[in-house]
């Protein structure tokens, strides 16, 4: 009998371990399958991001790729400003910003004309005119429709910006 009293208590210390088990079986399980579902939902929403973002790369590749900007360099106006007491003189460098290669040609084919027309343009303006940021920005938007007229072309397909590289005025 001894030995059947024995085998109760056994059976109850190992039955508490087993429930502890139990519990940590539970709890384990628990956690593989919380960090399984956590990788398993970065990684789809990496991959739908991968996925996104090669869909706009196709689109950029249908675009046509941005072309680098093409300059014109003028030579160097100087030109007597009108006068307001005392006489000024302008001296300015003027880059120009065209749509095309093609555009250089015509340019260039049409620079005694231009250079005419910026002569009078330059001349015509006032010190007191071209002295603030107002004033220049102004001239540069007066140079590029005076050229633009003269090469008889649409907005955006002649000069598209016009940069005063150096100015001067005394």
């Amino acid at each position: 009998m001894a030995k059947d009293k024995e085998k109760p208590v056994a059976d109850a210390a190992e039955g508490t371990p087993k429930k502890g088990k139990g519990k940590l079986l539970i709890i384990i399980v628990a956690a593989v399958v919380l960090l399984a579902g956590g990788g398993g939902a970065a990684w789809y929403f990496m991959h739908a991001k991968k996925s996104a973002n090669e869909g706009q790369g196709a689109e950029k590749h249908e675009a046509e790729p941005a072309k680098p900007p093409v300059f014109v360099k003028l030579e160097t106006f100087t030109v007597n400003l009108t006068a307001e007491g005392e006489e000024r003189m302008l001296q300015t460098d003027i880059e120009l910003k065209v749509a095309d290669v093609k555009v250089i040609d015509t340019i260039k084919s049409h620079m005694p004309e231009i250079r005419n027309a910026l002569l009078l343009l330059l001349s015509s303006k006032t010190a007191s005119a071209l002295a603030t940021s107002e004033g220049k920005q102004k001239l540069s938007g007066e140079v590029k429709a005076q050229i633009n007229k003269l090469l008889k072309v649409k907005e955006g397909e002649g000069v598209t910006g016009v940069f005063l590289t150096s100015f001067v005025i005394q």
